[in-house]
């Protein structure tokens, strides 16, 4: 069945699949690092789009130990489970939670010392004018010095979604920057998305004023830290880090 992005992640039994709480993962702990890292100095407020129902909050309090939060997401169910998750946490008193579309998060400027967008929400985006948006609201929020860390559905994987692309690129003069599109879902459906590949991510990275931009599939991540992943059974997503400069 197809349906809206939205529509999708309000549903109960897609809900249900994000309950499972997990700490981050050590690729996530490798750019929150990264983060700190290049930022040096206390990373005290962050921003995360597309908080789901709040996975990855726990594990980013815990590690930056920041005096700000502010969360939102797309989906009114997904918030309202988030909120359960933050008192469950114990870091609601600074975690404020928001509902609402990314591509219209830009009421402020230069607020806060980090920005995530995990879960590879953008995949979700189909639109590149929307994810570009997306992007340049991270980039006007974010403080000077401060970095955007992120995933992103890559188009390089499995053997069926690696020749689904290759064939897409050869015809990339007819359908220009929709060549990425493709379905994506899951538990029967199907909703419109975008999938990345290194050269389109960076580009876009850079148009949106980003600089020192660091982009790896997992593939090439684990392959840094000596260990071995298998790209045709994984997702094998991208996952980037960009600073403002």
């Amino acid at each position: 069945m197809k349906i809206e992005n939205k529509d999708f992640w309000e549903k109960d039994t897609i809900i249900k699949t994000q309950e499972v709480l997990k700490q981050a993962s050590d690729f996530e702990m490798f750019m929150f690092e990264k983060a700190k890292i290049r930022y040096q100095s206390k990373v005290d407020s962050i921003k995360i789009f597309g908080c789901g129902t709040g996975r990855e909050i726990e594990s980013i309090a815990d590690f930056y130990q920041p005096s700000r939060i502010v969360a939102s997401d797309i989906s009114e169910n997904m918030i309202s489970k988030c909120q359960e998750n933050l008192k469950l946490w114990n870091i609601d008193s600074i975690t404020e939670t928001v509902v609402g579309d990314a591509t219209l998060y830009n009421k402020e400027t230069e607020a806060f010392d980090l920005v995530t967008i995990l879960n590879s929400m953008l995949t979700y985006v189909p639109l590149r004018k929307n994810r570009l948006t997306i992007f340049k609201n991270s980039f006007q929020i974010l403080k000077p010095k401060a970095t955007l860390i992120g995933t992103v559905h890559n188009q390089v994987g499995s053997p069926a979604k690696t020749y689904y692309f290759k064939l897409r690129n050869l015809f990339s003069f007819i359908l220009g920057e929709r060549t990425g599109n493709r379905n994506t879902g899951f538990n029967g459906f199907k909703v419109p998305g975008y999938y990345y590949n290194k050269k389109g991510l960076i580009k876009d990275l850079k148009v949106s004023g980003f600089e020192n931009i660091e982009v790896y599939s997992l593939e090439e991540y684990y392959k840094l830290h000596n260990a071995v992943y298998n790209r045709k059974t994984g997702y094998n997503n991208l996952i980037f880090i960009a600073t403002k400069p």
